[in-house]
């Protein structure tokens, strides 16, 4: 509503506004409002921005539409963030969807730091112990383990 009255006085919105719309879209599961908003970044001239792609699989993974969020990152423009990722894991977690997971938890584990896993380790664990796949959550543990060795070093 506070848009439209933008959008009335000739208000032009900026990456920030559109933001905070999005992210209003994602928490109130209001699906095609937020593609609506996201296709207007471009009608303003604004650039999209990696907060923007974050809002997207975010509304999407909470509407329980993984794929899209899953296409989402595929089509960023931006190296995939540890909120990205962490927010794609949780919703495939939130709606059992440990096949969407699967696709990329190795792409993960490639890149996250465990200084700033951001719970990514944990995440990844609960995903393969619900799926009750003992031997890669045991392997995650090991990696997350390894991975604090070579930092205290």
């Amino acid at each position: 509503m506070l848009f439209k009255k933008m959008q009335q006085a000739d208000i032009r919105p900026n990456e920030l506004t559109i933001t905070g719309i999005l992210n209003a879209c994602a928490h109130s599961g209001l699906v095609e409002e937020g593609r609506k908003y996201f296709r207007m970044i471009e009608e303003y001239g604004l650039e999209h921005r990696i907060q923007h792609y974050g809002c997207m699989v975010d509304l999407f993974g909470k509407a329980g539409l993984l794929e899209e969020a899953y296409e989402v990152i595929k089509m960023m423009k931006f190296e995939t963030n540890i909120v990205i990722w962490g927010s794609f894991l949780s919703a495939s977690k939130e709606h059992k969807q440990f096949d969407m997971a699967e696709r990329v938890i190795e792409q993960i584990l490639s890149v996250i730091k465990p200084e700033n896993d951001g719970g990514i380790y944990t995440l990844i664990c609960d995903l393969y112990a619900l799926n009750e796949k003992w031997d890669d959550a045991e392997r995650t543990v090991t990696e997350k383990a390894k991975q604090e060795e070579k930092v205290e070093e």
